[in-house]
């Protein structure tokens, strides 16, 4: 199928929504009358659930709004192990520019992100997103650097041009959650410093499901939202819900293994928000202009560069993201059987050496139980759904979390803790 056809159905099957959807969206609205004031926890929860759209007129919807007729420069939003992240506000993508000798990282997050695109793309009714690849930038392409390199911000440790990978952006949390997330978790005399700080507007919460706060732990001296590392317990504390989470990310890593044939090393799942880019509104509205104004337009203007970006509508998303640390295996059914061994114990330890995204088998409590059970049911589905037609291959998902529970118990038995890293701290 096309690409441009497959953006069409990507986008309005977002449109389609059931009466309850609509009636949440509805609630939603009215919550946001009340922006300015601290949310509580039972309310917060309404406004989370994958799917949800949140209208909002926060500073950051209706700064973006207006700054898409402008030309800005670019600003640093975020960074990497192999690179920084750029944007334009207004705009829907990011830059992420390689670090020196990072190059190659980036050509390696490159591949293996369009490799899983395409693996995800088969799946519509996936509730995990990945950003849209837009292009990718060599060092060599004068007339690109000669237009954006003085836009992007001076850093004289950062020498230009490098390479450039160009994806869609994942949008921080509306402003409603992200003071939510201060009024719970910032310290009190932190708390009116950090929802005025910009730099906590840029914010996506890593959903660890495996990791909750020790009891005893301080409050963080320096509170930020930026990469916010959001625990179980505080997922529950807020009435989130985690099962939702630990479903959907079963689902995607069972793509990720036997759909598009990667280990998922150092991928992280992220919390975010996507604007809505639809073709779901009449094109005077999408693009602004009326349709006197699309008559004295250059004949064959190309219309689609024209869509804009509307910031003021956003769907709390759950995101997948950072591929540049991920092995890729050949597709061939007959490979993965001869390196059988290797295949699997590879797989446990991308699971196990990633920030504590999944859920964690052999945990004493309850809810964590429940939670891996979840997560375990869901992978189990989501594998035989996909290799249902390789029957030589259908007991390796099952064998993969086998393993998974015989490392977490031998870890124990060690007393390393649940969830033990062997070469990260």
């Amino acid at each position: 199928m096309p690409a441009t056809a497959r953006r069409q159905l990507d986008t309005t099957e977002d449109s389609v929504m059931s009466q309850g959807m609509q009636q949440s969206i509805l609630d939603n609205n009215r919550l946001l009358d009340t922006l300015e004031f601290p949310v509580p926890a039972g309310e917060l929860s309404r406004l989370s659930p994958l799917r949800s759209v949140i209208s909002t007129a926060s500073s950051f919807a209706v700064f973006h709004q207006a700054q898409q007729d402008i030309e800005i420069s670019y600003q640093r939003i975020g960074f990497g192990q192999c690179g920084l992240v750029f944007a334009k506000p207004g705009r829907g993508f990011v830059v992420k520019v390689a670090r020196p000798y990072f190059s190659d990282g980036l050509w390696e997050d490159f591949l293996s992100h369009l490799r899983l695109f395409r693996a995800l793309s088969l799946h519509k009714n996936m509730e995990c997103r990945i950003p849209r690849v837009y292009s990718y930038v060599s060092k060599d392409n004068e007339a690109w650097w000669d237009i954006n390199q003085a836009l992007l911000p001076p850093n004289s440790d950062f020498p230009l041009p490098s390479v450039a990978l160009i994806t869609e952006r994942i949008l921080p949390l509306p402003k409603v959650i992200r003071h939510a997330l201060i009024d719970r978790f910032c310290p009190e005399g932190l708390r009116e410093a950090a929802k005025s700080s910009p730099l906590n507007n840029d914010c996506l919460a890593r959903i660890y499901l495996g990791r909750r706060r020790r009891p005893d732990a301080p409050p963080a001296p320096n509170f930020s939202l930026r990469n916010f590392n959001f625990c179980l317990d505080q997922m529950f504390e807020l009435g989130l819900p985690v099962e939702e989470y630990a479903r959907v990310m079963a689902g995607c890593l069972a793509i990720i293994h036997w759909q598009a044939r990667m280990d998922g090393y150092d991928i992280e799942f992220v919390l975010g928000s996507d604007a809505e880019i639809s073709y779901t509104t009449h094109i005077t509205q999408s693009i602004g202009l009326d349709v006197e104004q699309l008559e004295q337009l250059p004949k064959h203007s190309d219309i689609e560069v024209l869509q804009r970006v509307n910031f003021q509508r956003r769907a709390t998303r759950l995101w997948v993201l950072d591929f540049n640390l991920c092995n890729r295996f050949p597709m061939d059914d007959a490979f993965i059987l001869k390196h059988e061994e290797e295949l699997v114990n590879q797989l446990v330890l991308a699971f196990f050496e990633n920030d504590p995204y999944y859920p964690l088998p052999l945990m004493e409590i309850n809810v964590d139980k429940q939670l891996w059970s979840i997560f375990r049911n869901e992978y189990e589905r989501k594998a035989g759904e996909i290799l249902g037609t390789s029957k030589a291959l259908s007991h390796l998902p099952v064998k993969f979390l086998d393993a998974c529970v015989e490392r977490e118990r031998r870890k124990l038995e060690k007393g390393l803790g649940h969830g033990h890293r062997d070469f990260k701290e």
